[in-house]
């Protein structure tokens, strides 16, 4: 097995690692906005929350799923893949929040400050999570014997 398809089942595992972490905290985060938004404004905005947890969690959840993928089979295309990814999901969720908020019976402000507190705790878990990883970023000679 070559140095590089080591490197790429290395990260395709960091990934599966850093999407079980992030899944878990911004479920957890998710469901006490949809609590929140239960008792604020009812079960309307409950709803919406959820629905808005739930789309952070598919879409930033679809990002470590494809790139573990992308990874394991051709590791020198990562970055590619990070940056399509990335745009296609960035759309994606815009068009989203677009229909959505146009919906009768979704409350757009619950729907949104969920969305961007999942988001932004899904984000921190990620970076938490890749800091604890002891992945080496240089190949030494004595790695590459």
């Amino acid at each position: 097995m070559s140095t590089s398809t080591d490197a790429g089942v290395q990260a395709a595992e960091a990934f599966g690692i850093l999407l079980r972490r992030a899944s878990a905290v911004s479920g957890a985060v998710a469901l006490v906005c949809v609590v929140v938004a239960w008792i604020w404004r009812g079960s309307a905005s409950g709803l919406s929350a959820l629905i808005g947890g739930a789309i952070v969690v598919a879409f930033f959840g679809a990002r470590l799923v494809v790139m573990a993928k992308v990874t394991r089979a051709r590791p020198q295309l990562i970055m590619m893949t990070a940056m399509v990814v990335y745009s296609v999901k960035v759309v994606l969720l815009g068009i989203a929040m677009l229909l959505l908020t146009r919906v009768d019976g979704i409350s757009g402000p619950a729907l949104g400050f969920t969305v961007i507190i999942t988001a932004v705790v899904w984000l921190a878990a990620e970076l938490r999570g890749f800091m604890k990883l002891r992945i080496p970023i240089f190949m030494t000679d004595e790695v590459q014997k």
